[in-house]
């Protein structure tokens, strides 16, 4: 519908109305989604989940069925796998996770990390950062043919992006102080199927400690992986789990899960996705270690934020409130 063209004075003073409005439902916001202990709801608006800037926070964005999680502290962030998504659309998703970092007020990241080459783990890496000041990427070098990563590698030569490889063994230098960041997997040599390395097998490990509490981040690490990760003598303890594979029955093993002993599961999987994540199997061992309570899904919680101070941790979601009866049933309507 067009809109009629209104006088330039009457333009000013409806600026002056807008902004006074937002003004004011910024401060509301602030007072109300303030870091708090526990396990708080949030909000259906993309207003910030958290705004204390000191504390570290780890948020799960949803972007449908694919992974994007920013990492925050000091005023200073990351971005781990910047994904895209046929569904609902590529488009959609990649506006997702820009509509979630503008929403923060993000111009620079300090480094983006792809945990591996899949669609929707790196779909939106050359749009992110077209739009942003990105200073590292760091992916695990793994051979791939598909065009949108071979697009990816050729924009980082072109325009002389700083890029490095990492794997087990590796720290990924800290932007922010107090924070530890530890490469736990893949291994130097990489896990082979066959005679290819396989690309999920291979996604970045990471476990981030801030203080006495420690994030473990998984990409689509699946079985074989999490027995490498088993086999080092890596301490795997972490109190929040990002959960391998959008909750896939090929990750998150017992034997894995017995070692990290999570409090907090967080699971990235689109809503009525086509693969049925989460799968009913991880879900069971989920249920092993910690309860619906403080177990979040993209997919029915929306953006999930996880947030600590270096001694505790809360968990702020997007759509409030977090409805427990939903969380242990599978994507194809199988309850634990």
């Amino acid at each position: 519908m067009a809109k009629k063209r209104r006088s330039k004075k009457s333009q000013k003073q409806m600026k002056k109305v807008v902004s006074l409005i937002l003004g004011l439902i910024f401060v509301i916001a602030v007072g109300f989604f303030g870091v708090e202990s526990g396990f708080i709801g949030g909000d259906s608006s993309l207003v910030p989940l958290v705004t204390d800037e000191k504390a570290f926070s780890m948020h799960v964005i949803d972007m449908g069925q694919g992974d994007a999680l920013l990492l925050s502290k000091d005023g200073k962030y990351a971005l781990i796998d910047a994904g895209e998504t046929m569904s609902p659309s590529e488009r959609e998703s990649r506006e997702a996770i820009f509509a979630y970092l503008d929403s923060l007020g993000v111009k620079k990241l300090e480094f983006m990390l792809l945990t591996h080459q899949d669609y929707d783990h790196i779909g939106s890496a050359i749009d992110v950062l077209k739009r942003y000041d990105v200073g590292t990427v760091y992916d695990n070098g793994v051979e791939h043919t598909s065009k949108t990563y071979e697009n990816l590698m050729l924009y980082l030569l072109e325009e002389d992006v700083d890029y490095k490889i990492v794997r087990d063994g590796d720290r990924i230098s800290s932007p922010w102080s107090g924070v530890t960041i530890e490469v736990l997997s893949p291994p130097q040599d990489l896990i082979y199927s066959g005679k290819k390395a396989d690309v999920n097998e291979n996604s970045i490990v990471l476990k981030i400690t801030y203080g006495d509490v420690s994030y473990l981040l998984t990409g689509d690490a699946e079985d074989k992986a999490e027995e490498y990760i088993l086999s080092t003598a890596a301490n795997i303890d972490a109190d929040i789990l990002k959960a391998g594979h959008h909750g896939s029955s090929s990750s998150s093993t017992m034997d894995f899960l017995y070692r990290v002993t999570p409090d907090v599961v967080v699971i990235s999987c689109g809503e009525d996705n086509d693969y049925g994540h989460p799968h009913i199997e991880p879900l069971r061992n989920f249920a092993k270690f910690t309860t619906a309570d403080k177990t979040f899904r993209t997919d029915i919680d929306g953006d999930v934020v996880v947030t600590t101070d270096g001694s505790e941790y809360s968990v702020k979601i997007r759509n409030s409130p977090h409805d427990a009866s939903k969380i242990f049933i599978s994507g194809n309507g199988v309850k634990v």
